[in-house]
């Protein structure tokens, strides 16, 4: 608009020349005249369509890596989300409105518990100048949580959800259809930290504990959620680490029975005293299954077709909670 208006007061300006009477040129200078303001305005014109024309390039590549990192970080917080929650859970909160107060929960009407912990861990934490001032002690226990969760990306335990690690304590859960799974991923606990023993020159002890049973499933928390299971199950499975013996797998005669059909090998402890459920019978899983063929199920793990729950049947995702006191 500029420039279209510059053109029109040079064109004015020199057609009020040419028509003066005081004007004593000759047509010839006022057809260069002309000449030389139309090749000016033709510069001008071709420069200002070029500088339009980079500026519009300009903008849609900006336009262009802002919407790159827009889904750079969508994708980025997604992922985070996903490694706080389960992912059905995390998508259930990244799709659907809801109110920050809204409670999300889910009954599980038979789930596989497992907590593993090492009970002298604490014999080994100590804060030194050597170490750190208890740093590389941490830095261990770390390595140890990492390798416990690495064997969930394996195909034979992508059923398996971790639950959370607390201090020396891991606590993971699966499916009803997938408590062969839990077993062997105990088993497989007990083999790697014997590794770590070797590699570390330490004398590192586990103790695990198995049951199953219903549970609940929620989100706590709307700033920091925090997912968790809960029921007596899962203090049933904490009990059976807290009265464990070290080096040992400890499960619930329920447990016992779904194993031994299965071909694993196990044997009685007998009657012990468990807090807040009296005497307990309880058995050791002492190996790996002998059974030549085992079916490989890959419904959905829960007891039910009724229920809702699908993370038990999702690959591994980190997720944090509270889990019960052992004492």
């Amino acid at each position: 608009m500029e420039l279209t208006t510059l053109i029109l007061k040079l064109f004015i300006t020199i057609a009020v020349l040419v028509g003066s009477s005081e004007f004593t040129l000759t047509q010839q200078y006022v057809n260069i005249i002309i000449l030389v303001g139309f090749v000016i305005a033709l510069i001008l014109h071709g420069q200002q369509t070029e500088a339009t024309y980079r500026l519009d390039f300009v903008w849609k590549q900006q336009a262009t890596e802002e919407k790159e990192d827009m889904e750079h970080l969508e994708a980025y917080n997604r992922k985070l989300l996903a490694n706080i929650l389960p992912v059905h859970v995390a998508e259930h909160f990244l799709n659907s409105p809801k109110n920050n107060d809204e409670l999300y929960h889910e009954q599980c009407d038979f789930v596989c518990i497992m907590f593993a912990s090492i009970p002298n861990f604490s014999e080994f934490y100590v804060e030194l100048e050597g170490n750190n001032e208890g740093v590389e002690c941490l830095r261990l226990l770390n390595e140890i949580i990492a390798d416990f969760d690495e064997l969930l990306s394996e195909e034979q335990f992508k059923y398996i959800e971790k639950i959370k690690s607390t201090g020396a304590t891991y606590m993971a859960a699966s499916g009803y259809r997938h408590v062969t799974a839990m077993a062997d991923y105990a088993l497989r606990l007990k083999e790697l930290l014997e590794e770590v023993n070797e590699h570390s020159f330490n004398h590192f002890r586990i103790r695990i504990g198995i049951n199953v049973g219903p549970v609940v499933a929620g989100v706590i928390g709307a700033r920091k959620p925090q997912y968790d299971i809960w029921g007596n199950a899962v203090n049933v499975a904490s009990r059976m680490d807290s009265t464990g013996i070290c080096d040992k797998i400890q499960i619930t005669s329920e447990v016992n029975q779904i194993l031994q059909a299965k071909g694993y090998p196990t044997t009685c402890r007998g009657a012990i005293e468990v807090k807040g459920k009296g005497s307990m019978e309880t058995f050791f899983l002492e190996g790996p299954s002998k059974s030549p063929t085992r079916p490989n199920i890959t419904v959905n793990p829960l007891a039910n077709s009724d229920s809702k729950i699908s993370q038990f049947e999702k690959p591994m995702t980190t997720v944090l909670g509270t889990i019960s006191e052992k004492n």
